[in-house]
């Protein structure tokens, strides 16, 4: 059966021998007509400028497809290679890492074994200042006595300052073994810069606390080792402590807070798996997500990470391929530059043929603005009526029957009075949403004018099927629209016409559908009359015995 699609979705079924076609408005002839096909030149001209464009788009895309497989390839080897490289790096730094801190502990061994066996601080002192050691890593030696107190050191402001709250302090003062502490990266109080220790306890005779022996290592000394072997512009090498989470150097390096904060990192997870291995992250430091290789140095607490970004490999790639593109792109666009010479050659010959053409379609367009309400984007009466005249041509040739729904809202000006022609307009729109969206591609709306629409319903089904559809529509439209927070609850009365019956030319289909509705107007609001009906009671003389669906 067709009919109203409640569900606000075009129905699917054909109910008609094809979609209804909308004819020329009256007046057509004195507009141009559509342009004919300038003859077989004209098409040969463009058969040729397709085959040429589309050799230029097989050709350019061949380029694009076979330039782009050589990037994926060369950036799936190239990040192999980075990764290659960042394994290497990483073992040649844990390496290197792990030789300097035994360094500078072998130096720690030196000390404490020549003051425990001379217990002379002067013995000690002249010890220390006799060795040779890389002094760009190790900035300096301390001695610490039992008191918390420096009493060795090459820096003689450091001298006899209390370092009682240092962590490294506290450490050897409550633990007894014989194990090296390595610090958290600190400020230097006598050279004001950044520091990470290691240090180790010295006993007294009978066992208790006799000091500690210490050596500050330059973060920075580091980060000098780790640009030897940096893999790009945004790789990153950082020594890591596995108990704290911190910093102990990194390159680039960190902003001054940050050497104290713990770095929340999938390492951790890993670390627990393997000594080595690798994760992807983004930087708790810059942000920067990369890739990282990582490995534990030796027995140490300390990890080390080298790991590189998308952008370093993009780098590589471009400086591998770097001139791929650029090579493709003028390739390409010379041989573009040809084609389009070629195809302007073609189109002067057709040039006129074209405006002719922009012409019509230009009127085409303005006719169409034309033919729809600027207010509720419903077709215009032009445009209905179009469509209801060729629906009753089209019924007509095949024995098929349509209805004409007659709709006008009840108590609409009201609203216009008390809320104003804006809020007014603003319901008209969404009645028009409401109806439009409830009909199928077949059928046709238009705002008649104020708040009256036409709805065309071809093959609308039987009488009563009409009459249950148009109900269902009108409790759809009594729905409550809301504008600016209020709420506007809609009516309406309805006269429907049908064809053949009640009229065979779309004027008399009109009267006869405006009469009923009048009709309804007078029995209440919401009110649906057949033309059909009213016309039987008035030849029977009794208008009372109208039918009135309410």
């Amino acid at each position: 059966m067709g009919g109203i699609d409640m569900t606000g979705e075009a129905s699917l079924t054909t109910v008609m021998d094809g979609p209804i076609e909308s004819a020329p408005p009256a007046g057509v002839g004195l507009h141009p007509a559509p342009v004919a096909p300038a003859g077989w030149r004209v098409f040969a001209l463009r058969f040729w400028r397709g085959l040429l464009w589309s050799l230029a788009a097989l050709v350019s895309l061949a380029m694009v497809v076979s330039s782009a497989s050589v990037t994926q390839a060369t950036l799936r080897t190239e990040t192999a290679a980075a990764h290659r490289e960042a394994r290497l790096a990483t073992d040649a730094l844990a390496k290197h890492t792990s030789q300097l801190i035994n360094d500078a502990d072998a130096l720690l061994h030196g000390m404490r074994w020549v003051y425990q066996r001379t217990g002379s601080l002067e013995e000690t002192e002249r010890y220390v200042d006799g060795l040779g050691f890389d002094r760009f890593a190790i900035g300096n030696l301390y001695f610490i006595g039992p008191q918390a107190t420096i009493l060795i050191a090459h820096a003689a402001p450091a001298l006899n300052r209390d370092v009682s709250d240092r962590e490294y302090v506290r450490f050897h003062q409550t633990n007894p073994a014989d194990v090296p502490f390595i610090s958290v990266v600190e400020t230097g109080r006598v050279t004001g810069d950044y520091y990470f220790r290691i240090s180790r306890r010295v006993d007294q005779p009978d066992g208790s606390f006799g000091g500690v022996v210490l050596a500050s290592l330059s973060p920075r000394a580091f980060a000098f080792y780790f640009r030897e072997l940096q893999l790009g512009t945004q790789s990153a090498t950082a020594l890591l402590g596995t108990h704290d989470h911190k910093l102990r150097a990194r390159l680039p390096e960190p902003s001054p807070e940050q050497w104290g904060a713990p770095i929340e990192s999938p390492l951790w997870a890993a670390l627990a798996q393997s000594p080595a291995g690798t994760y992807e992250t983004a930087s708790g430091v810059d942000g920067v997500r990369r890739l990282y290789t990582y490995r534990q140095v030796e027995n140490l607490p300390l990890v080390l990470v080298v790991g590189f970004s998308a952008a370093d490999v993009d780098h590589r790639v471009a400086a591998r391929i770097g001139w791929l593109w650029p090579v493709a792109t003028v390739v390409i666009l010379l041989f573009l530059g040809l084609i389009a010479l070629a195809d302007a050659l073609m189109r002067a010959r057709e040039r006129l043929t074209t405006a002719h053409r922009e012409l019509h379609d230009l009127y085409v367009q303005m006719r169409d603005l034309a033919l729809f309400d600027p207010l509720t984007g419903l077709p215009t009466r032009t445009h209905f009526m179009t469509q209801l005249t060729s629906c009753l041509a089209n019924a007509t040739r095949n024995g098929l029957s349509c209805a004409l729904l007659y709709l006008d809202l009840d108590d609409f000006k009201p609203i216009n009075d008390r809320a104003g022609h804006e809020v007014g307009d603003a319901v008209l729109k969404v009645v028009g949403q409401r109806l439009g969206g409830a009909l199928r591609a077949s059928d046709a709306i238009c705002r008649w004018g104020g708040d009256e629409f036409l709805i065309l319903l071809p093959q609308p089904g039987t009488a009563s099927e009409l009459l249950e559809l148009v109900e269902r529509l009108l409790e759809q439209l009594a729905e409550p629209i809301l504008v600016r927070g209020d709420g506007y609850r809609i009516s309406a009365s309805v006269g429907i016409a049908r064809f053949p019956d009640d009229g065979r030319t779309a004027a008399h289909l009109q009267a006869a559908a405006d009469t009923a509705m009048y009709a309804a107007k007078r029995q209440g609001k919401g009110r649906i009359v057949l033309a059909a009906d009213l016309a039987s009671a008035r030849e029977n003389g009794d208008a009372s015995g109208i039918f009135v669906l309410s």
